[in-house]
């Protein structure tokens, strides 16, 4: 028999208790409340909670002195705790230590489950000598470094994403060095928190000699975030990864005295032949943002200018370029991954004949390529198509299977939209996940007799029925359709 999860509630005012426990019961947590943090200290080390939730306004122990407390006892030392108020604290909300007041409850319930995922990872790495592996969309980068951090491990993280190899070296839980390609250090690490998707392994052992990175895990994490938010602002303005890059003026023409990074930036293009911006990013030694900015600015200035993309493009456009600018923003207010604005399609329902035609269909469109090796199981990556200026979108088959709904919510997290085969019976909970929980823009595509599921057609946001071709479907999907559209 599974052993139910305990919550502590800590908080003064009943009314948060009364909304939060029925909600937490529902899913089958015991739940225990504190009206101070006195009490939910004596509630701690009685009840041995999984979970504490803290206002951060609770009378008689203040947060910081509970949860110092808490960590100095053997037996509630490993606790987690999530500090909840009214004030905004976005650098403790990204780490997933925060929710803020007044509560929506399908973001306290997906913050819960995300703290038992860690917890769950972290008891798989507290034993000596264990490998752990695993995907991105279960655990994500960032958590599963604040697990491997708590634990003090040595040994290397490498992540596999698209046939690329990358690798983080700890050493007693701290990030030491890590390596994507030929980029290395804290740049390649930022690189690396952008990914959302791909396999990872943990081997215990010795930490390398090279050790390019000296900072605690929280402050690289709250970084490589930051990174992160500033280059998915600044990439609509910059080059696509495969445009090239050149001296606009003389060398002589440009005054001294800029950035160091710009000089770097500067001596990379004085060769005289146009550089791909990839290159440029790759082999500045600065970060990405740095390197990026420093680009734009010598865009901005007039002493370097853009050249259309070096290779030819593939055949036909998929989008019209207002389409493509639509797509590019909407990828980027949910995730981004280095230079390349990478978005994600989930594509639910349809038996095996149905997924079979629509992965057909998808070879008709441009910009289109399977993937070699089709996930087993109906659950992962099938194809990506590219698009120009840097967009690409990964499709990404979700079984309706309810034994794998732990992992639908973080699976289709940050996706642009669903493309629906039909039939879609036996899939109403991963519909409704993803319609009504996740709200993504869905465009249905079979038979024009198939049963359209109910939960589609309540669905506030309304679809699309594109008939039988699932190509002319993801075209539409991707262009903005799902969004307003009523059924046809």
């Amino acid at each position: 028999m599974a052993t139910v999860r305990k919550i502590l509630v800590a908080d003064p005012d009943p009314a948060t208790v009364r909304a939060l426990a029925p909600v937490l019961r529902q899913r089958g947590y015991q739940v225990h409340a504190a009206r101070d943090g006195s009490r939910a200290l004596q509630a701690a080390i009685l009840r041995f909670p999984d979970l504490i939730l803290l206002d951060e306004d609770c009378p008689l122990l203040d947060a910081r002195s509970f949860v110092r407390i808490l960590r100095t006892n053997p037996r509630t030392e490993r606790i987690p705790v999530v500090i909840t108020g009214v004030s905004s604290d976005p650098d403790r909300s990204r780490l997933g230590l925060y929710l803020r007041k007044p509560f929506n409850l399908d973001e306290v319930l997906a913050r819960v489950e995300q703290v038992f995922r860690r917890a769950e990872a972290s008891r798989a790495v507290s034993g000596d000598g264990r490998e752990i592996e695993g995907n991105l969309a279960q655990i994500p980068l960032v958590d599963l470094l604040q697990i491997l951090s708590v634990n003090k491990k040595s040994g290397t993280l490498t992540v596999e994403r698209e046939g690329d190899r990358a690798s983080i070296a700890l050493a007693e839980g701290r990030v030491v060095d890590a390596a994507m390609g030929t980029v290395v250090g804290e740049k390649a690490l930022y690189r690396l928190l952008t990914h959302r998707e791909g396999q990872f392994a943990f081997l215990p052992g010795l930490p390398p000699a090279a050790q390019r990175i000296d900072r605690r895990v929280e402050e690289l994490v709250l970084e490589g975030l930051r990174q992160a938010d500033e280059v998915a602002r600044l990439l609509p303005e910059l080059p696509a990864p495969e445009d090239g890059v050149e001296l606009a003026v003389h060398p002589s023409e440009i005054p001294a005295g800029l950035h160091p990074v710009t000089e770097e930036v500067l001596g990379l293009l004085q060769s005289g032949a146009a550089r791909p911006f990839q290159e440029l990013l790759d082999r500045c030694r600065a970060t990405d943002l740095e390197a990026m900015r420093a680009v734009g600015a010598l865009l901005e200035h007039g002493y370097a200018r853009r050249r259309e993309a070096l290779a030819p493009e593939p055949r036909g456009q998929l989008l019209a370029p207002h389409e493509l600018h639509a797509l590019r923003a909407r990828i980027a207010r949910g995730r981004s991954s280095g230079p390349q604005t990478v978005g994600k399609v989930v594509v639910a329902g349809g038996g095996p004949l149905a997924r079979r035609a629509a992965l057909s269909r998808f070879q008709a469109v441009p910009g289109f390529r399977p993937e070699p090796e089709p996930p087993t199981g109906g659950f992962g990556t099938v194809g990506r198509v590219t698009l120009a200026d840097g967009v690409r979108v990964d499709l990404a088959e979700l079984p309706g299977d309810r034994a794998l709904m732990p992992l639908w919510r973080p699976f289709a997290a940050g996706a642009v939209g669903a493309l629906v085969l039909l039939p879609a019976d036996g899939i109403d909970p991963l519909l409704e996940e993803l319609v009504k929980v996740q709200r993504l823009p869905v465009v249905v595509c079979g038979p024009s007799e198939a049963r359209v599921p109910e939960v589609l057609r309540e669905a506030p946001g309304g679809f699309a029925f594109e008939g039988s071709d699932a190509a002319e479907g993801l075209r539409a999907l991707l262009a903005g359709a799902g969004a307003r559209t009523p059924l046809v």
